[in-house]
């Protein structure tokens, strides 16, 4: 059982720049993860192994068949139902361990997103292919949801490969991590680490910061040869004005006599010997230069500091109605610079709770007070946000553009008048924009969707590392982030019709 890319090079049709470069990678049984920013290539480079997309040069070789899950699920396919309703004990165990039942598989139109996302799952595992690829398989599941796929995947015996950003997921099936990564016009470079996810990306950044300060060092002994150089070099012409018989009167025999004897005892001959010793040695060390890698360090440092005071806040005891559902909420009171994560199942009311609280500070007067982060943002508000920035000042949307890519992005983009943006893109942009505005209450439904790991990653030290002192109600399924970045958390729970937050 074998997967094997050799001497793959790819460039998108049209572009100037390859997306991949004699790249080489193996995979054997078992699971090994991919992640790394956008725009590096993931998402092509598990195509090329699947083999829908043919590289320009070098080969894939495989055992068996192969089976790509994209991101999002069309459907089953005419071939999925025979091997799903084939009555195969492993098929009957996926199905339980996936928590789906037929009377589900048959009305799969009106499944939820995490059940159409197992179903997917099924229909895959179902053809027991010796490849399987999942494209970042987790998005918008919430936590039980995961398990379940958890659960699944790991009774797969075969090679396979998951992109994704999801560190407590990944972290679940596999112990190898390629992380990809580029500059604005270079091809992808691949770190091929066998660690899990997060402590991978620790790895990463070690490496890196190793491989800097090793370049800086090599900077600074050539700095250091090369001023040596200069100063023989200036010692050398001072001692060759003293061998210079120029000015010296045609009788003053005995100092004529004493620069004769001089240069032939080479006692106060030139320091040319020196000089070339240090000047290989600059040399050499310019060589290593040359060869040697300097890793990309984005300059960080990013706060979320509310800039302004606001005290205490107060949300009254109430029920939240939203067609036949109620979610009922407690009187509530949150200490000013509290980190609260809300939980709970999808559909249980995480975002009709986020919505009714920022009603709520209208109606106290506290909107000013307020940065609301949605988990998608309307046509409208994409409109306002990007109209918003094209009025600012050059210098601060220059300003904006710093803290973009700071953020892990390439912000040239915002440069063009077609200005059309990822969705992890805009939300990077209202963050960077947002976040001068010295607000100091902050809601995010699910602010992890969209972004990669780099980006996810520097907003954690945004919300927790840096100190940030706004207070935070955000919703998330992303149990490592939670960790990171609040000290609350609140949960939902939905029976039937009626949910409550539960404290």
């Amino acid at each position: 059982m074998f997967l094997k890319l050799e001497n793959i090079s790819y460039s998108y049709l049209g572009s100037g720049y390859a997306v991949f470069s004699d790249l080489s990678l193996s995979f054997t049984e078992g699971w090994t993860v991919i992640a790394g920013a956008n725009g590096t290539g993931k998402s092509t480079l598990i195509s090329i192994a699947a083999g829908l997309i043919i590289p320009d040069s070098g080969c894939v070789k495989k055992s068996g068949d192969v089976i790509l899950c994209p991101q999002v699920f069309t459907g089953l396919a005419p071939e999925d139902w025979s091997d799903i309703f084939s009555g195969d004990n492993y098929v009957g165990m996926l199905k339980s361990s996936l928590s789906l039942t037929d009377e589900m598989i048959e009305r799969e139109d009106s499944l939820s997103g995490g059940e159409k996302k197992r179903l997917q799952l099924l229909a895959a595992l179902s053809h027991s292919p010796e490849i399987l690829i999942l494209d970042e398989p987790t998005n918008h599941l919430d936590v039980y949801s995961k398990q379940l796929i958890v659960n699944a995947l790991n009774t797969f015996k075969g090679i396979g490969i998951i992109v994704s950003h999801d560190r407590t997921f990944a972290s679940a099936l596999s112990s190898r991590t390629i992380l990809l990564d580029r500059g604005t016009s270079e091809a992808a470079s691949i770190e091929d680490i066998p660690l899990p996810l997060p402590e991978a990306l620790d790895e990463s950044d070690r490496r890196k910061k190793s491989g800097r300060n090793a370049y800086d060092s090599l900077l600074s002994a050539i700095s250091a040869e090369n001023s040596i150089v200069r100063s023989l070099s200036d010692r050398s012409k001072e001692k060759q004005k003293g061998l210079s018989k120029r000015g010296l009167s045609s009788k003053d025999h005995d100092a004529k006599a004493k620069i004769d004897g001089a240069r032939l005892s080479g006692k106060d001959a030139s320091l040319g010997g020196a000089i070339r010793n240090h000047l290989s040695r600059s040399s050499q060390l310019e060589d290593k230069l040359a060869s040697a890698h300097k890793p990309l360090m984005r300059k960080e440092g990013l706060t979320l500091l509310s800039g302004m005071h606001v005290p205490d806040l107060a949300f009254p005891e109430t029920v939240i109605n939203a067609g036949d559902y109620s979610l009922s909420i407690p009187a509530l009171s949150i200490k000013a610079g509290t980190h609260i994560a809300l939980t709970g199942r999808n559909g249980s009311g995480k975002t009709l709770f986020l919505d009714a609280f920022n009603e709520e500070m209208g109606r106290q007067g506290k909107e000013r007070y307020v940065l609301y982060l949605p988990q998608e943002f309307s046509e409208e508000e994409v409109q306002s946000i990007i109209s918003d920035f094209n009025s600012l000042e050059d210098d601060e949307r220059g300003l904006i553009l710093s803290d973009m890519y700071r953020m892990g992005s390439n912000p040239s983009s915002l440069f063009s008048e077609s200005f059309t943006l990822s969705p992890g893109e805009m939300k990077k942009l209202a963050i960077a924009m947002s976040r001068r505005k010295g607000r100091s209450v902050l809601l995010m439904d699910e602010p992890t969707n969209h972004l990669d790991i780099l980006s996810m990653r520097i907003l954690e030290r945004m919300l927790r590392e840096d100190g940030c002192d706004m207070t935070i109600i955000l919703v998330s399924h992303d149990e490592a982030f939670i960790s990171a970045c609040t000290d609350t958390i609140w949960r939902v729970e939905r029976e039937g019709n009626k949910g409550r937050l539960v404290l």
